[in-house]
């Protein structure tokens, strides 16, 4: 199974672009930052995340501002063909 579920602030929001078929794309990062229990010990984390989003969810990851809480939920997929880097695929997403 490949779904993730994750909140945090949209540090980057690029501009709507399109795809060679004419779907609309938006692209931004996502910062997170929480306390966890690992090892039954609480922990901070704190990562940062490419997110993608395409139809209508893109129009609406572009509208968003910089400093917007967001919850998303997505897939994790390569960022391309010949990359390594992650991105996550945007299925849901809410403004808090």
């Amino acid at each position: 199974m490949n779904r993730l579920r994750i909140s945090g602030t949209l540090i980057d929001v690029d501009p709507l672009r399109y795809s060679p078929a004419g779907i609309p794309i938006a692209e931004a990062v996502l910062r997170h930052r929480s306390s966890q229990t690992v090892a039954n010990q609480m922990r901070q984390v704190e990562c940062e995340l490419r997110i993608q989003a395409s139809g209508p969810l893109a129009d609406r990851l572009a509208a968003a501002s910089s400093g917007v809480q967001v919850r998303l939920e997505g897939v994790l997929n390569r960022r391309s063909v010949n990359s390594r880097q992650l991105i996550l695929i945007v299925n849901q997403f809410e403004k808090e």
